[in-house]
């Protein structure tokens, strides 16, 4: 029988940075709670520092060094099973935690002493350049503050979360996932499983800095894609899976592949128009759509808007066709996971608008 008020905090740690992690160790104790911590170092190359060397030697944390990099689907789940209180909160190594973390949580616990889990905000800084501000309006970091709708949730990312651990799959994560997607699949597992859905917690809050100082996030956002396209294929996940309207990647696939009959029946100067037009309607619906959502036209960010979702859709095409999958040409994965099987070839706005730029620009070449 697991304690109602222990909780092990997890972080599975590459960097082992001394001053963040002390910082979540000096994190307010909720009164008439147990907590231990469980750092799970996944870097063997990494040397201890000092002051994490004296907590552990002290007894006031546990340790662990893997003797092999494991990623961190194994690294998180044998931090989980280090432990054994009821509560299993999971942190990501760089993240500034709220002084008042732990009593957020330990509120919801009392008040729902049997949910499935809680949900808790990782809030990002305010946007400060072309990148970062692409990121936010394309909904990159969207799913991390999604608790703040206080509405019940069935996923969300693991820098932040509590897990009951008698409400768990106990295969824990998917440990071949090793692209991303990972905590996707195991909480909507979960939450399926036991049928319920995550308390949004929207006062237990923590801050996660922008992916290398705010850089573009060229390989991170495709191996999101590449890792999308990992679950899709699931149980979990494959039910919530549809087929809609070609993006940008799979039309000039589609273009190349069928350029022969271009080149016989046309030429090849119009498969690269077409090609250009495609690219050229992303950018301005790109555009167009950075005005709707900041109030201000800024070409810088609509490139890295076109740069970073075009990784991903990329990502997804990749992996999918890499695995000789082809049901994976223009498959999505409905992320709410509101209902299964959704309907085939979804419009919004922004689909129309770019349908509409591609008909009016093919339009005008043949004036």
């Amino acid at each position: 029988m697991y304690q109602n008020t222990s909780i092990d905090i997890v972080i599975p740690s590459f960097r082992l940075d001394e001053d963040v992690l002390l910082d979540i160790f000096n994190i307010e104790r909720p009164e008439g709670f147990l907590v231990d911590f469980y750092i799970v170092a996944d870097n063997p190359l990494l040397v201890i520092p000092d002051e994490i060397v004296k907590l552990a030697t002290e007894n006031k944390i546990n340790l662990v060094k893997n003797e092999i990099n494991l990623g961190f689907s194994k690294t998180r789940n044998n931090g989980i099973r280090l432990g054994k209180g009821k509560w299993i909160l999971l942190l990501d190594d760089d993240i500034v935690p709220s002084k008042k973390l732990l009593v957020a949580y330990a509120e919801a616990i009392k008040k729902n002493p049997d949910s499935i889990g809680f949900a808790g905000v990782t809030n990002f800084p305010l946007p400060f350049n072309a990148a970062t501000r692409a990121m936010d309006i394309n909904g990159t970091t969207g799913h991390f503050k999604a608790a703040l709708d206080n509405k019940p949730l069935v996923w969300v990312p693991t820098a932040n979360v509590m897990l009951n651990r008698a409400k768990m799959d106990m295969t824990l994560f998917n440990e071949k996932l090793d692209k991303g997607g990972e905590d996707i699949e195991f909480l909507l597992r979960n939450s399926l499983l036991y049928n319920e859905k995550y308390v949004p917690v929207p006062d237990a809050v923590v801050e996660h800095p922008w992916w290398n100082n705010g850089a573009i996030q060229t390989e991170r956002i495709f191996r999101y894609g590449r890792g999308a396209a990992d679950i899709a294929i699931l149980d979990t996940i494959k039910s919530y899976t549809y087929h809609d309207f070609l993006n940008t990647s799979e039309s000039l696939l589609i273009l190349l592949i069928c350029s022969p009959l271009v080149a016989i029946f046309y030429s090849i100067n119009e498969l690269v128009l077409l090609m250009a037009l495609i690219l050229f309607a992303e950018v301005l619906t790109n555009l167009i759509k950075v005005f709707y959502k900041s109030k201000v036209f800024s070409f810088s960010v609509a490139l890295n808007l076109f740069w970073i979702k075009n990784c991903y859709e990329s990502g997804y095409l990749f992996e999918s066709l890499s695995r000789g999958r082809v049901s994976g040409f223009a498959e999505r994965i409905e992320m709410g996971f509101t209902k299964e099987n959704p309907k085939w070839f979804r419009l919004n706005k922004w689909k129309i608008v770019k349908m509409i730029l591609l008909l009016v620009l093919f339009s005008i070449t043949r004036l």
